[in-house]
């Protein structure tokens, strides 16, 4: 059975940089990406969308599978802190994708002290290119 594999930013930029096959995918919603920003050159599927936030693995596999991303694709999913990533990582690898990691800090990574994001780890925080639009 294939694992899910962990990267931190720095680790998953490299992959990208190394493998111009692999995809990075931001899975947050659609609010997220686009207020808070999204890393550059990254394709959007949500795992779950308002208004219900409830996931539905069918059609993010079959999302996945419309950009053209096959079962052995070098798939690095991102989302806010890495639960979602994983959780949708957990799915692909479960429907037989065999190439899939996820970013563990997420774009905005943990809360610091005051309960803010993006101070402690993340995409964002680690330097890696993103933009907002």
């Amino acid at each position: 059975m294939n694992k899910l594999t962990q990267y931190l930013p720095k680790k998953a930029y490299e992959r990208l940089q190394d493998n111009h096959e692999a995809v990075l995918i931001d899975v947050r919603t659609e609010a997220e990406n686009r207020f808070v920003g999204r890393p550059l050159n990254c394709l959007f599927v949500p795992w779950v969308e308002a208004p219900n936030c409830s996931p539905c693995p069918e059609d993010f596999v079959a999302a996945i599978q419309r950009l053209g991303c096959q079962l052995d694709t070098e798939i690095i999913l991102i989302c806010l802190n890495g639960y979602r990533s994983n959780d949708a990582g957990q799915c692909l690898i479960k429907r037989n994708f065999s190439n899939v990691a996820h970013i563990v800090s997420g774009f905005e990574g943990d809360l610091d002290e005051n309960n803010q994001r993006g101070n402690v780890s993340g995409w964002r925080h680690d330097g890696m290119p993103w933009d907002q639009c």
